[in-house]
This record gives C-alpha cells, structure tokens and sequence, in this order.
C-alpha cells in the first residue's frame, strides 16, 4: 500500500532570504517512493528545499531529497547505492527506508504562503 503525506511550508522573511520549515502530520514507515514538490507560483529560483527523515532514539536521520535553485514543479525518485557486506558499492539502487517524521525546509525563498508543498510517497 502506498501512502501520501503532504507538507506545507509557509516562508516569512525579505525577499531572496525567506525561510520555513514544516514536520509531517504523521510519522510513516516503510520505503520512499517518490516526492512532488509543488512550489508557489511566485517562488524565486534562487529558493532551496530539503526533505528530511528526521531521527528518533530508534534510527538516524536521512537526507530524502536536497535541491537548491529549485524553484519548478518536479517528480523526483531518491534511491540509495546497494552496498556489499563490506561497504562497496554496487551497480545496483534501493528503495530508501523511511520511519519516523518527516521535515521540509525551505531556505533562500520570498515570504510566501505557501512557498512549497511536498507530497511524500510510501510504501508500506
């Protein structure tokens, strides 16, 4: 089953300087699917978002998604590297595994309401 959780992000502050950030409604569980971010139709392509899986005392956290001058509409599809046992990379990518809340930050935007709103994708 794969569940969506949105987050809004409301910016305050000077144009070119505005930042934000929101935690999800709802922890989630499971692997990373996808992420759409939706920006406001006035946001600067100067602006910045990253998504994160913040951490718990049962997980570290995970950088989801990291883009700066990323001020369009996208689909993105984050994947880690598959490792060996011993740490070497392979050619091969994974679903990231997500548990816990999630958080967007949105930097270098203008005050906006809202500046982006992040659909997050998991499947359970």
């Amino acid at each position: 089953m794969i569940s969506t959780e949105k987050i809004t992000v409301v910016t305050t502050g000077a144009d070119g300087s505005g930042l934000g950030e929101q935690v999800s409604a709802h922890p989630v569980n499971g692997e990373l699917v996808a992420i759409y971010v939706d920006w406001g139709s006035t946001a600067p392509g100067t602006s910045k978002i990253v998504v994160i899986c913040e951490s718990d005392d049962d997980h570290p956290a995970i950088t989801l998604y990291d883009k700066t001058a990323a001020a369009t509409d996208l689909w993105v599809y984050p994947t880690i590297v598959q490792t060996t046992t011993d740490g070497t990379a392979r050619t091969a990518y994974a679903p990231i595994p997500v548990a816990g809340t999630l958080k967007v930050n949105v930097t270098l935007c203008n005050a906006l309401s809202p500046a982006a709103t992040a659909y997050v994708y998991v499947k359970s």
